[in-house]
């Protein structure tokens, strides 16, 4: 049988990448640490399958009867598991793992996506990279907090422009990826929106949208780790949060492609209409 294995479902690009297969008439099996906990939140309308990369006893049963695999990093996890899931996907004769991958990664040695690039490369899965842009949802989710609490954007980003990218349209190339299959085989699609623009204008078009002000707090790095590391989360978790927005700061993060637009025929999401569609958020 012909399925895909969507991971990171619980998540937000794993949960849209689903949505948007699910869309095309794809048969899907979401892969999660929990089936029933999984059904008990999203529904009976998917199938599920346990998956913990921590747990290689659950690659197996996994990827049975699965040919092709959406494929995530959790940040959280170790390089030794993820490359065993990765193998073990070789094994089970996989023919196409589309993976998240980020924006500019061939620059970036020292980002865990630039080893997972690697090791998909080396397995010898025909493989689909998709290097997005900051994701616009970073802002309804690792944000979030920041923004209910103290109406402010709390980030280490400088003055750095970012071309946003919404994890709708990713979703998007992703389910034309699997579902079109060879065409995307060995591509490495750049995926951002069609504009660059700072933390300070993002801080603006949400305080014009949602009728209250909004600021950018642009802290230090140092400040930074302090306050999140403060506030319980993970110390792994927040250097890669860190790392994420010190490419902004350091100016490397405002390129912008067509590439979404030459895969679909249309334009990619703008900032405005996502802070629009998900006003609902950002309001407590």
């Amino acid at each position: 049988m012909s399925n895909i294995l969507v991971t990171g479902f619980t998540g937000n690009t794993g949960q849209e990448v689903a949505k948007k297969l699910v869309e095309k008439g794809a048969s899907i099996i979401c892969a999660v640490r929990s089936p029933q906990k999984a059904a008990g939140l999203y529904g009976e309308q998917y199938n599920y399958a346990e998956l913990d990369f921590t747990r290689h006893e659950t690659f197996e049963p996994a990827l049975a009867e699965i040919d092709r695999i959406f494929l995530m990093f959790p940040p959280e996890t170790d390089f030794a598991d993820f490359h065993a899931f990765i193998r073990k996907a070789k094994e089970k004769k996989i023919r196409h793992i589309v993976y998240l991958s980020v924006k500019d990664v061939q620059y970036m040695p020292f980002i865990p996506h630039y080893k997972n690039e690697k090791e998909i490369t080396r397995s010898g899965i025909p493989f689909t990279f998709l290097r997005a842009g900051y994701f616009m949802q970073n802002l309804n989710l690792f944000l979030l907090d920041e923004i209910l609490k103290n109406d402010r954007i709390y980030v280490p980003a400088g003055k750095g422009k970012t071309s946003f990218t919404d994890v709708r349209d990713i979703a998007e190339v992703a389910a034309r990826a699997l579902t079109e299959q060879e065409s995307h085989y060995g591509k490495k699609y750049a995926l951002t929106g069609n504009q660059a623009i700072d933390f300070y204008e993002v801080a603006n078009i949400m305080s014009s949208t949602l009728g209250r002000p909004i600021h950018y707090s642009n802290p230090s790095v140092k400040e930074f780790k302090a306050y999140m590391l403060a506030k319980g989360l993970d110390p792994k978790y927040i250097n890669v949060v860190t790392a994420l927005h010190m490419v902004t700061k350091i100016g490397l993060a405002k390129g912008i492609t067509d590439v979404y637009t030459r895969i679909t025929g249309a334009a990619p999401t703008g900032i405005e209409t996502y802070i629009e569609d998900y006003k609902g958020s950002f309001i407590s």
